[in-house]
C-alpha cells in the first residue's frame, strides 16, 4: 500500500520545489501538529530537511527512505518474560 505522502508543495510553488513537502503539509499528512515536527527536528528525530529562507521543506523521497529506515517489526515476548508480567 502506498504511503499517503504523495502530495508535494502547492502548485503555486516554484518549479525547483517539485518533489518537496512544506513543513505544514508534512505535519498534516503525518497527522501531528507543526510543533511536533519542530520538536522532532530539534531532537534530530526527523527525516532530512532543507531550509529556504524561513521555510522548512522535506524531500518526498527522503521522507520515504527515512520511514523505511525507521520501520519497526513487532518482537514477540519470550515465554519467561510473559509469565513474569502476568503474575
Amino acid at each position: 500500500m502506498e504511503a499517503p505522502l504523495s502530495g508535494a508543495v502547492a502548485d503555486s510553488a516554484p518549479d525547483f520545489l517539485q518533489g518537496y513537502l512544506s513543513e505544514d503539509e508534512y505535519a498534516r499528512q503525518r497527522g501531528v501538529s507543526l510543533r511536533t515536527c519542530q520538536r522532532d527536528r530539534a531532537l534530530r528525530q526527523s527525516p532530512p530537511y532543507v531550509i529556504i529562507g524561513r521555510q522548512v521543506y522535506y524531500r518526498l523521497e527522503a521522507v520515504r527512505e527515512w520511514l523505511i529506515k525507521h520501520e519497526r517489526v513487532e518482537e514477540r515476548q519470550s515465554q519467561s518474560f510473559a509469565r513474569r508480567v502476568t503474575r
